[in-house]
């Protein structure tokens, strides 16, 4: 067994085209695995990307909010070995914004009830072949409070936790996998313009998604065969658990 190599597997990454979720589909194609990047947006040109390096990708058009697409975009994928559930929005602090019920339903649909149709299209297939490996992206704002978001992005990530303990326990005995990662401030698309206050990281900056995805990678790849409900914390020393 080679630890880290994911060869001849096939990851699916909702939120793939951009941020996290393209780091995490280049570094999956650089270990063996073919990414299947599943996006509202156009991943054509990632795909491309890890094609012309010598890896192997798909792309798969996909709203997670909707569960019919979710559906046909897991039944078009063919097996899929492993989930990464890396779609999200982040919305700031607006507590006194007359919009607000409405982000707060729309950060729950996407953060939380995307995340949850995801798991449970792909789960069946994972274990009827009892092989499987789901990595869930949290947030260190579930842990304590974050730098920049608003509370329902707050509340969306602790639901997120919680899921990782019942998907985790419903998944194990069929050698299922679940865990997931809660990233600090990381240079995404999601945080572009926003000032952060980095005298708040120990390590004094923010974390590049490659920073992200290495951990995601190794949480789907052999090395991790015994790592089941972990939420690893990944933030530049933020939140020490």
């Amino acid at each position: 067994m080679r630890p880290f190599d994911l060869t001849g597997r096939r990851i699916m990454i909702t939120g793939g085209a951009s941020g996290i979720g393209a780091a995490t589909a280049r570094l999956c194609a650089q270990l063996g695995a073919t990414p299947i990047i599943a996006d509202r947006q156009d991943a054509a040109s990632l795909r491309d990307e890890i094609l012309a390096a010598g890896g192997d990708a798909e792309t798969v058009a996909c709203d997670v909010t909707d569960r019919a697409a979710v559906a046909r975009a897991v039944a078009a994928s063919g097996r899929i070995d492993g989930l990464v559930a890396c779609s999200g929005i982040l919305p700031f602090e607006d507590w006194d914004s007359p919009d607000w019920d409405a982000a707060f339903a729309r950060t729950s649909d996407v953060n939380v009830r995307g995340v949850l149709l995801c798991a449970r299209a792909v789960l069946p297939g994972m274990i009827e072949r009892r092989d499987g490996r789901i990595v869930l992206v949290s947030s260190v704002a579930a842990r304590m409070g974050g730098l920049l978001s608003g509370p329902h992005y707050v509340a969306s990530k602790g639901a997120i936790n919680a899921v990782l303990k019942w998907l985790a326990r419903r998944g194990a005995p069929h050698n299922v996998l679940v865990n997931g990662v809660a990233p600090g401030l990381t240079q995404t698309p999601m945080v572009a313009g926003q000032q952060a206050n980095l005298a708040a990281i120990p390590v004094g900056r923010s974390a590049a998604p490659e920073e992200i995805a290495a951990p995601i990678a190794f949480l789907l790849s052999p090395a991790a065969s015994y790592v089941c409900g972990l939420m690893m914390d990944v933030n530049g020393g933020v939140y020490m658990g």
